[in-house]
């Protein structure tokens, strides 16, 4: 009785020192750590057995059409994602339905411009790539909606839901790729693998809490913020494709092959941080944006910044020991993987980042992903046609670090909305951060 009063006397501490809600983040954390835990079994189906399994050759075609479909992001309106969960978290429910159907429209410019460059690579005598590409134009539109269960669970703060679906979901895909991968380690199959049991599964999900889904509440101001977040993706998703599509232009298959292994664990720690990031918009969204709310989120900034210093320590120490051993053909990445890690330390911005989201303050975030993206387009075409796979590292890395900068939440009234306010029904915890 007296450890488990003392833990509630340390939550309590922790909550009013840090202006942070230990105890809801503390339970988010561990949801979807052991939910992220799956993924990371599915990763080791995905690009641990293809890495191992596939010529490098073919794993290098398998992320040219990785990267270009990613490219094909543009069409797909992510930030409606962002809308989505902000406005389920206000009652607003209405909107996921109204971003399903934005999404459901546009998606299609996607697919054609995956079926054109698959015409391109069959003229240019590659029609295996160009099979795959097609593919992957067929899967891109309900690719692009599949997702919409995790927007709306994250915006309901369903957190144990979500990380019950994930399981569920990584390990069916795991278990189905490795077996038609056993199967067959043909470009085609891979891709048809990899995209169509995603679609299928991801999209059951989705079906099923649309279904659920009450439609109440207004659109006004959640579906602009997509609209804008949409616009912005449209030229992030250029500069983050395009460091790949040039590495194959310049490097050749194998090349990308070797950048793709050096960069996929620091993407796998990224991409976890994306996981719980949900979490932290849906919280900010339901806080009125006042100085002693800025305090708080800068507080988190600096605790974000700590956990990924130690991150990329920890990561420097034992990729020399990992990656030989993940990756015995790709021995030769190790340097390469431990700089590329570096740019983990800016991490932190996504705390900034959904602030500027959760209060509506459109021109900070143009002005994070265009300063963002300049620089990402600039480095990467000044450096990888000398440098190749190494050019594409250093202008990542730096690019990130750089945009830090640019990140820090700061009080400016005159640039912020009556968009985000502290809803009546938030529970009892609603004054912590």
């Amino acid at each position: 009785m007296d450890w488990k009063s003392n833990r509630a006397d340390l939550a309590n501490w922790l909550t009013r020192t840090l202006e942070l809600d230990v105890r809801f983040y503390g339970r988010s954390i561990a949801l979807l750590t052991f939910g992220y835990a799956s993924s990371v079994f599915r990763g080791v189906a995905t690009t641990f057995l293809m890495a191992r399994w596939l010529p490098k050759e073919t794993l290098g075609q398998f992320r040219y059409v990785l990267a270009l479909f990613g490219m094909a992001g543009m069409f797909a309106l992510t930030g409606m994602s962002s809308s989505v969960i902000r406005a389920v978290a206000q009652g607003d429910t209405i909107v996921a339905r109204l971003a399903f159907k934005r999404v459901l429209t546009f998606a299609p410019l996607g697919s054609l411009a995956l079926l054109l460059a698959a015409a391109e690579r069959a003229w240019h005598g590659e029609p295996v790539v160009a099979s795959a590409l097609a593919f992957a134009g067929i899967a891109f539109t309900p690719y692009a909606v599949s997702g919409f269960y995790g927007h709306i669970l994250t915006g309901q703060q369903k957190i144990r839901e979500l990380t019950q679906v994930a399981v569920v979901n990584n390990l069916l895909f795991a278990i189905l790729f490795v077996m038609l991968l056993r199967a067959n380690r043909g470009l085609l199959t891979v891709t048809v693998a990899y995209f169509g049991l995603d679609v299928a599964i991801r999209g059951y999900f989705t079906w099923r809490e649309m279904r659920r889904l009450p439609i109440q509440g207004s659109a006004e101001g959640h579906l602009s913020l997509g609209h804008h977040l949409s616009a912005i993706g449209v030229i992030q998703t250029i500069a983050a494709q395009l460091d790949q599509v040039l590495v194959k232009w310049f490097g050749g298959y194998g090349t990308l092959a070797s950048f793709s292994v050096a960069t996929v664990i620091p993407e796998q720690i990224k991409d976890f941080v994306n996981s719980i990031s949900g979490t932290v918009l849906q919280r900010l969204s339901r806080h009125e944006r006042t100085n002693a709310h800025v305090r708080a989120t800068r507080r988190h900034f600096w605790l974000a910044m700590c956990g990924s210093a130690v991150i990329v320590a920890g990561y420097a120490i034992v990729a020399p020991f990992v990656i030989p051993w993940l990756f015995p053909q790709y021995s030769d990445v190790v340097l390469p993987s431990i700089v590329y890690a570096v740019g983990l330390l800016a991490l932190p911005a996504v705390v900034g980042l959904f602030f500027f989201q959760a209060h509506n303050e459109i021109k900070r975030l143009w002005r994070f992903y265009v300063i963002q993206t300049v620089l990402q387009m600039a480095a990467n075409i000044a450096l990888i046609p000398t440098f190749g796979a190494w050019g594409a590292i250093w202008s990542k890395t730096g690019t990130r670090l750089v945009s830090l900068l640019v990140s820090y939440p700061s009080y400016d009234p005159d640039s912020a909305r009556s968009a985000s306010t502290v809803r009546p029904n938030d529970g009892p915890d609603r004054d912590a951060k």
